[in-house]
């Protein structure tokens, strides 16, 4: 309870990369809350802070001691938990502890904006006459969309909502009340879950598994549902969801890609009514506050979105659910670099209750974990319909002439499945018409003037662009180094994939899904309303449609170009060639007809791609474990990597230097290796020379060891413009 503060400091953390907390004096304000946002007088200018502690002695001096200005909100915007699993992150990834209390609060609030009590409005359909409502379909398709989302919805939609359906929705809005098709209002009235009278009967594996985790949810505990695409994975979540439900308790269900939110909010949607919130980046600053406070005043019950939704704030969670937990998008690679998964079995563990991880291709951690009991395991091997995945089929492409990247043999079944009124996916990670760009006189190639990496050629843009920084020039009509103008490209893209499908494919519909072609969530809505719709169709490209999307009138996928994982650098290449393979494959048979499956490569000898074709990712985790063991990687280890970059590679590793000498000493202690400094693999990036210094233990305790030792000289250590330094714990790659 709020009250008179019989302590005169308090210590304020701010979001600057300093590991400290900043004292102030707090005389002047009578009442004080841990959590809450102060404006602080810093420097020569103000900041805003967040209050963790309130004492009697300040830690400098009293008369150099400034007092805290304004109090920015009247109850605390991060609760006590929060502020605990912030400081565990701190200590534990080694980050300022401003910068991950922060991290904690929705953008709205980071800075010294007052937070405002949130009155969210309810758009309602009126009743049409038959006459207007002929008019909107036939002259307004978009208008019609939302007019009929907001009509099946008994409760209204709000703004974050309508978002979802059309990201353009003020016009629509705005259009459709002009001619008295909705109205809004306020306060949301309350709104029921909608019950299915016939909810999906669940398969034994399924009732098992619910069975089981229910009787273990009454504590700390984590679940692994390791089961096969399209087994019904989701059926037992909606049923753990409205287990928690019945008790009054609310659930964080995080997904790895904003695509994904998109396709399930529909089905949560007619699931469990409107009592849940959205949030991911694409909604603006305001919207991600307005789910933020929805959730945490407890309006919403469910709050549904990307990695940094794990930190809504709730009174009264009862289970947090990772999909795709295996996902590397999961972890941040900018910033706080942080694990989502990670942190929410944290969460789980210091709040009591359980948490769900759900994949159909673990990652070799949470496999190792099971293994060692320390997770529950399920298994879900059956698919709901009678057709069970489909099984990868190699094409040997030695000494195959493709065309448009494609085999004679693919483009024979492409052609079958679509006589057939079918869909088929064809999976490429490579966006742009084509990867390199050379002069067939001298070997010149366009180079980024800015990163190690080649330009790639975009063709609808007549450009060249670096996927790395984002520079972009125009195509050159002549060899910048020979002036030759024999210039031709090479490898393909997507954008290349697209064209030639069409040329090859005239009569079906040809979509491509890749960040340059999906500008809007408009347009990946389209897209997949498009597919669902059914028909013929031809669907083109990148990881964004690989994993967690559910298209029922597929019954062909492919992956045209593998091999590249078998000569990445990454020692995780082999472990992600899998789930993509499995992930993609597991597209296609979802609905009344089997699937089928391929793999193009130029190696069907490899032992990887017999694994593929044998249809076990299991046995490809377990082999892939066992390599890693005997290197003594991770899950066997732990990685600690520190990283420099600098105007010259010269600096950048002369203080990499500097910390590997703050680390000798611990390291020669403990059995932990010390690895560099060397270079990044590309080692100029944005215009910037970056170097590395890698820890690798076996464990945690041995590397927290040495790191405990050596962070208090490493801290002194400052990055500059000139200079900067990063430290990343748990780094996914070396």
């Amino acid at each position: 309870m709020p009250g008179k503060s019989l302590n005169c400091f308090a210590s304020f953390a701010i979001a600057i990369p300093l590991y400290r907390v900043f004292d102030y004096s707090i005389e002047d304000h009578p009442q004080v809350l841990v959590g809450t946002r102060y404006r602080l007088p810093f420097v020569q200018g103000s900041r805003t802070g967040l209050l963790l502690s309130t004492h009697t002695t300040a830690s400098v001096q009293r008369d150099r001691i400034k007092a805290a200005d304004e109090c920015l909100d009247q109850l605390p915007v991060l609760s006590e938990h929060l502020i605990a699993l912030a400081s565990w992150m701190s200590d534990y990834y080694l980050q300022p502890i401003g910068e991950v209390l922060f991290q904690c609060l929705p953008r709205y609030l980071r800075t010294d904006r007052q937070e405002k009590p949130v009155r969210v409005k309810y758009w309602h359909a009126n009743t049409l006459e038959l006459e207007l409502r002929e008019t909107i379909e036939k002259r307004s398709p978009r208008q019609y969309q939302l007019l009929l989302a907001i009509e099946q919805s008994s409760c209204g939609l709000n703004a974050s909502q309508l978002k979802a359906v059309n990201s353009n929705w003020h016009g629509l809005v705005r259009s459709l009340e002009a001619k008295k098709a909705i109205r809004w209002e306020w306060p949301k009235p309350q709104c029921t879950p909608t019950t299915l009278e016939n909810l999906p009967e669940l398969n034994r594996e399924q009732a098992d598994a619910f069975s089981q985790m229910e009787s273990n949810f009454g504590r700390f505990s984590v679940h692994l549902l390791d089961g096969i695409t399209g087994s019904g994975k989701t059926e037992v979540y909606f049923r753990l969801i409205q287990n928690q439900l019945d008790q009054h308790r609310q659930v964080i269900y995080l997904v790895p890609e904003i695509g994904l939110t998109s396709q399930l909010v529909e089905r949560v949607r007619h699931r469990f009514g409107e009592q849940f919130a959205i949030s991911h980046s694409a909604l603006t600053e305001r919207q991600q506050y307005e789910a933020w406070e929805r959730f945490r005043q407890g309006e919403a019950t469910i709050m549904l979105g990307t990695r940094s939704s794990l930190f809504s704030q709730s009174a009264r969670l009862g289970l947090i659910i990772i999909d795709e937990e295996h996902d590397a998008s999961y972890k941040q690679e900018d910033g706080i670099r942080y694990h989502a998964r990670d942190v929410a079995i944290k969460r789980a563990q210091m709040l009591d209750i359980p948490i769900l991880l759900g994949s159909a291709t673990p990652s070799l951690e949470s496999l190792n974990n099971c293994k060692r009991e320390h997770y529950y395991w399920y298994r879900l091997s059956q698919r709901p319909t009678r057709y069970e995945p489909p099984r990868i089929q190699l094409i040997d492409t030695r000494n195959v002439r493709k065309e448009h990247g494609c085999s004679p043999y693919l483009l024979q079944r492409i052609d079958h499945h679509l006589g057939q009124d079918n869909q088929v996916l064809l999976y490429l990670n490579r966006r742009g018409y084509a990867p390199v760009i050379m002069c067939h006189e001298c070997g010149w190639q366009s180079i980024c003037r800015h990163c190690d990496a080649r330009l790639t050629l975009h063709q609808s843009l007549d450009r060249l662009l670096c996927h790395h920084c984002g520079f972009a020039q125009p195509v050159p009509s002549a060899c910048g180094e020979c002036d030759n103008t024999d210039i031709r490209h090479y490898g393909i893209g997507t954008e290349q994939l697209e064209q030639g499908m069409k040329k090859r494919f005239p009569n079906y519909p040809v979509l491509r899904i890749d960040r340059d072609s999906i500008t809007s969530r408009d347009d990946f809505a389209r897209k997949m309303g498009a597919l669902r719709q059914g028909g013929p169709c031809l669907l083109i490209g990148t990881q964004m449609i690989a994993k967690g999307h559910d298209y029922p009138a597929i019954t062909m996928s492919a992956i045209l170009d593998a091999d590249q994982a078998l000569f990445s650098a990454s020692y995780r290449a082999s472990e992600r060639l899998a789930q993509t393979a499995f992930q993609v494959s597991g597209r296609s048979g979802r609905g009344d007809q089997a699937g089928e499956a391929y793999l193009q490569t130029d190696f069907p000898d490899h032992p990887l791609m017999h694994a593929l074709a044998n249809q076990d990712y299991r046995k490809i985790a377990d082999t892939i474990t066992r390599e890693r063991k005997m290197l003594g990687f991770p899950p066997y280890a732990r990685v600690v990597m520190f990283r420099a970059d600098a105007l010259s590679l010269r600096q950048a590793t002369e203080k990499l230097d500097e910390i590997k000498h703050c680390l000798a000493a611990s390291t020669t202690r403990h059995q932990v290796k010390c690895i560099g400094p060397i270079a990044a693999l590309m080692t100029r990036r944005i215009g910037r020379y970056r170097a590395q210094l890698c820890l690798i233990g076996p464990d945690t305790h041995e590397l927290r060891s040495v790191l405990r030792e050596a962070m208090p000289a490493i801290e002194s250590i400052k990055s500059t413009q000139k200079v900067k330094w990063v430290v990343d714990v748990d780094a996914l790659d070396l």
